[in-house]
């Protein structure tokens, strides 16, 4: 009998959901505010996402970054918490095998995860490589572009190409870059903004983020029911317009939309660079996997050939990619 599988990936602010079978889901999930929900949320959201799956024949195939959340005193506690609540949340489906993916390859049990927390912590960049250079491209430069941070990736005859096993390794290699599509504040990007011919000093505040920005450009669609912004306000341009004014000390009274596109473009500039910087750190590449809901702040050379993960799997599968491959990489396993 084929087992079905399922891949998590644990974020510190999403959680994606996908079978192997191509079934999936992606929903915020703000670890830092309540990690104690973490199982209850785990179990609500499989049961009313695959309430056609018998869980009791299921295997689980888990990933995370969630650790990282400043509720954790350091990853080794988060890890712990992670590992123990998606068991738990395991147990209430009636799911006995659950594994969690390393930066070795391997899949590893609940006992040996939470021994050896520096193996399973922030492993779903090399979940994602290892998966594209199994089955999308053998030879290529990954580009995956969160909401959070862009995951740079070398792939070299189906394998992962690079040492960095580490967030710290992985910084110091510029492999990751803190400029993702959604959560990065203007003030991490930018130090003035250019207003009426004056370049102005913005404020060291999380008065507005990349979002609104891609908001103002169209690079992401308006949600008036979503007011996961910076000033909890609804995720319109109107409302983008008023944040981006908030950096340089003004408000909407004085700044229009016309101006905060201006505003908007010069922060996605800046964005754009950071991503490119590090991608030309890569040396050049055959192929680009471009991967995440991003993907406007990658720049793409005249002449790069690329692939585009939403092509190739459909959106919502990549929408929740890191999920995907776990389940894909964990599938050969099953009889």
């Amino acid at each position: 009998m084929n087992q079905t599988v399922l891949g998590i990936d644990i974020g510190g602010a999403n959680l994606k959901y996908a079978t192997a079978c191509g079934a999936a889901m992606a929903r915020d999930f703000p670890m830092w505010l309540k990690p104690e929900q973490l199982a209850q949320t785990l179990t609500t959201d499989l049961r009313d996402r695959f309430p056609e799956l018998d869980f009791t024949s299921a295997v689980m195939a888990v990933t995370m970054t969630g650790e990282l959340a400043d509720c954790f005193l350091d990853r080794g506690i988060g890890v712990d918490h992670i590992v123990r609540h998606t068991c738990q949340a395991a147990e209430a489906l009636g799911i006995d095998d659950v594994a969690f993916y390393g930066v070795d390859g391997f899949f590893h049990t609940a006992e040996q995860a939470c021994q050896n927390p520096d193996l399973i912590a922030a492993a779903n960049w090399h979940a994602l490589a290892n998966f594209v250079g199994q089955e999308i491209a053998p030879n290529a430069l990954l580009i995956d572009i969160g909401s959070t941070t862009t995951d740079i990736i070398p792939v070299l005859e189906k394998q992962v190409a690079t040492n960095a096993r580490t967030d710290y390794d992985r910084l110091c290699q510029s492999t990751l870059v803190y400029v993702g599509c959604r959560r990065t504040p203007v003030c991490s990007l930018v130090t003035c903004l250019d207003y009426n011919g004056t370049s102005t000093s913005v404020m060291n505040e999380v008065f507005a983020t990349i979002d609104d920005a891609m908001l103002l450009l169209g690079h992401t669609e308006e949600n008036g029911d979503d007011c996961c912004t910076a000033d909890n306000q609804p995720r319109t341009r109107v409302m983008a317009a008023n944040r981006l004014a908030r950096m340089i000390g003004l408000d909407r009274r004085s700044i229009g939309i016309g101006q905060a596109e201006e505003f908007a473009q010069q922060i996605i500039t800046v964005a754009r660079q950071r991503i490119s910087m590090a991608i030309n750190q890569r040396g050049k590449h055959d192929t680009w996997v471009l991967s995440g809901h991003g993907e406007p702040l990658a720049e793409i050379p005249k002449g790069q050939h690329h692939l585009r993960l939403a092509d190739q799997l459909g959106h919502e599968v990549a929408r929740s990619a890191p999920a995907y491959a776990v389940a894909r990489l964990r599938a050969p396993l099953q009889p």
